[in-house]
Parts: structure tokens; sequence; C-alpha cells
């Protein structure tokens, strides 16, 4: 009900009206505003970025916080915040039918006698946030259900323990046992009843409804039920749930799993799953930093046969890098990232005498990736990356004085030893497992 009652701007008869986002309809014109969740699955159709861009947040839809580009039609960002002309877009849009793939989306738009290809980098789906953009329009594609991110939120399946799956059916045997007790002690008290019990009613009058034996039967049946149910074992449900409650405290007191440097100790969330605990013997990840911190750093490269970031003495001997080796120094560039460390001065060398070698290694550095720069402050860079090692690349090449400024869907520009230097982009081939490398 919080999601559904949340509030988005839809364009309707030339105005903005907010509306709650379960009133939101297939062929609604939204606006969004920046840190603001997208309602539904958005075409782009402009921005306040120049040529029509837009970064977007998918932390709900795949868990990466990194900034994501998203671009509108050339043809309808030109229909920047104008109310009247996006009031009237009448375009016709034939797509896919909804699935749950995040990654693909196929489509055609028709508009004023064109067709126009449309692909998953134009869409803004929902459960996104709108990052680093003032404003952005969207035409709604899929609503409700059929959109992508509720298309793969299926059943969650309850997870047991092996020892609650082993008490569940011992408790249903010994249930089944109480009850095959109570069905023999019945049929058992209805013979009796029928071949002696009769004789007594001399003695003890029963009612006339009451002589029937199979009702004494059916009687008794419930009688033992109740006098027996101490057999069924519910008790054993809470003492295994207090042990599992100290078992949750001993792990929040392990001095083993406490991070001093955080001053954070484990935190048991559940007590269903401790038992299980001990018998772990692999883990498989899916990826670098899912279970563990990924952090990149460049630290070595290779220049034309010449191996740079090893640290050697007045003696030509090696040494190890420890805290008291000092860095080189990047002083000389007034955009360097302070926090980079390198510690091999003759890299740094090369670069200010200009080797052509040098200058292309750092300046391929500085224009192949899909990094995001934002400008906080004058002179203050920061990089949003899709991955760890290719913010490590584009960061070294920053501080040897190849800066990467900005980017355009047509133009890259770097600042190159204090030049301000702009290509034309031509093409991006994005990495793939068959080519295993990116190019531009």
């Amino acid at each position: 009900n919080q999601v559904n009652n949340r509030q988005s701007q839809v364009l309707i008869d030339g105005k903005l009206q907010n509306e709650k986002w379960m009133n939101v309809r297939v062929g609604d014109v939204i606006k969004l505003e920046n840190n603001q969740f997208v309602a539904a699955d958005l075409l782009l159709l402009s921005s306040s970025e120049p040529h029509g861009l837009g970064y977007v947040e998918t932390a709900e839809l795949d868990g990466e916080t990194n900034l994501k580009v998203r671009q509108a039609l050339t043809v309808t960002s030109e229909l920047g915040a104008d109310m009247c002309r996006l009031a009237e877009f009448d375009g016709e849009i034939i797509c896919e039918p909804p699935n749950n793939k995040l990654d693909k989306f196929t489509g055609t738009l028709f508009w004023k006698e064109t067709k126009y290809s449309l692909d998953n980098e134009k869409m803004l789906l929902r459960g996104c946030v709108l990052r680093n953009t003032e404003w952005c329009f969207g035409l709604v594609i899929f609503a409700g259900p059929d959109t992508k991110l509720m298309q793969n939120s299926g059943r969650t399946k309850f997870k047991r323990t092996s020892i609650d799956r082993l008490m569940n059916t011992l408790v249903l045997w010994i249930f089944g046992f109480l009850v095959c007790m109570g069905i023999i002690l019945g049929i058992g008290n209805s013979i009796w009843e029928s071949e002696v019990g009769f004789h007594f009613h001399i003695y003890l009058p029963w009612n006339e409804w009451m002589k029937n034996a199979i009702f004494s039967g059916f009687l008794s049946f419930w009688s033992y039920i109740i006098i027996l149910n101490t057999v069924v074992p519910i008790s054993l449900y809470v003492s295994v749930e207090v042990i599992r409650l100290g078992h949750s405290y001993f792990i929040n007191w392990d001095r083993k799993m406490y991070y001093a440097k955080k001053n954070t100790s484990a935190e048991a969330r559940t007590t269903t799953l401790n038992e299980e605990l001990g018998q772990i013997e692999y883990i498989f990840s899916d990826k670098t930093g899912t279970l563990t911190q990924n952090i990149m750093i460049f630290n070595k490269c290779s220049i034309n046969g010449k191996a740079y970031g090893d640290v050697y003495d007045e003696l030509g001997h090696k040494m190890e890098v420890s805290e008291r080796t000092l860095p080189v120094d990047f002083s000389f560039n007034t955009l360097a990232d302070l926090k980079f460390k390198f510690y091999d001065a003759s890299l740094v060398e090369a670069t200010k005498l200009e080797d052509p070698s040098v200058h292309e290694f750092f300046r391929l550095l500085s224009l192949c990736h899909t990094v995001m720069p934002e400008e906080k402050n004058e002179g203050e860079l920061v990089y949003q990356a899709q991955s760890p090692d290719e913010g490590a690349l584009v960061t070294a090449a920053r501080n040897f004085g190849f800066v990467f400024r900005s980017r355009t869907p047509e133009t890259i520009t770097v600042n190159e030893m204090g030049k301000s230097v702009v290509y034309q982009l031509l093409a991006i081939l994005d990495f793939n497992n068959v080519r295993k490398r990116m190019s531009v």
C-alpha cells in the first residue's frame, strides 16, 4: 500500500497533476525529478541534461549502486519541458510483451511517419532512482504487474532447517498414533458397552438417546484424545526455539566476527538457520564483491615492454612497499585525486618527458570506458564507474595528467597535460564474453 500510494506527476490535459502510482496507466506522460523513484517502465522522452541524457541508479533491480546512463531519442529530446508539445505527443509504440529480462528491450516507435528503434538504453525501469538529473519526462510502456520488476518478483519460498522438517514429521506421526489409539479405544468401548455395559443400566440408568453403544464409543474417542494429548510434544518447539535464541546470542558475542575498525559485531537476524551453519563446507559466490569488499587499486603496468610500479633502492635492489614508503608527488596536476597512491617515480618522469608510448597508454585509459564524471565543486571531480576496475584505471590516467572531464553521445573531452582535447565518439563496442574486451 505504501508503494501504491506514492505520488507521481502525470501530464493530464497539458498540466502536471499528482497521481498515485496505482492510478498510472500505459500511455501516460510522467515527469520525474532528481532522487525520485521511477513509477513504471518508461520510455525516456526528454531530460534537463544535454542530448536527452539521464542517469539512474539500479540498486533496487541488480544491487549495483553505480550510475547508468540512459539517452532519449534525438527527435523526442527536442520536446524538452514544453508541456503543450509533450501533451500532443502521439507516437505509436510496438514492443515486446511483458517479461522479466532486465537487460533487454526491443521495440519500435512510429512518429511523424518515421520509424525509430528502441532498446534498453532508452528505458527507465520501475524501481530505478533518477540521479544527477534535474528532471526528465517519460512515456509509460508497462505499468503495475506488467513491469519488469514485478515480473521478477515471484513467491518467496519459506526456508526450513532439517531439524524443523524432522520435528514436523515426528509430530505428525505422533498425532497419527494418538488418533489411532483413540479409534482403537473407542471401538473397544463400543464393543464392551454392547456386550457387558448394558447390565449396569439397572444401577446407573442412562437417558434413552445415550444407550446407543456406537454413540458411547464416539464420546470415548474424544475423551481418550483429550486424556492422551500430552503425547504430542508441543513444548519441544518452545525448547528448540529457546536453544536457537541462545545460539544467536553466542554469534553476536563472537569476538572473531567483530570488526574493530567500524565497531561492528556480528548480528544474527534470524534464529532458524543457526543449526545449519556448522554443516557448511563450501561457499559459492557468483562474482567478486558479493561476499567480499571489491576494491581495485592501480599498482603496476607495462608500457612498450617496460614494467612500472616496482620500487628500487639506491643499489638497485627491489624494495617492498610499506607504510613508510613515500608515494609519488602529483602536485604538478591540480586535478589529481589525492587518495591515489603510486610509488614508482619513473612513470611520472616518462609522462613529463612526453614519452609517446606512455602518453598513448594513458590516453587510451582515459577514453575507453563507460565512466560518468560528476563535478561537485570547482575542480573536484568524482567518477561514477560501473565496475571498480574501470574506476581504478580512469583515476590512474587522471593522476598522470590525462583527466577525463566529460562525455556526450558524440564526444569525449579529456584534459591532456593541461590541454583540453575533444574526441569524436563514433561507436562503443561493449565488453562481452566472446571478444573479452571493450573498444571505442
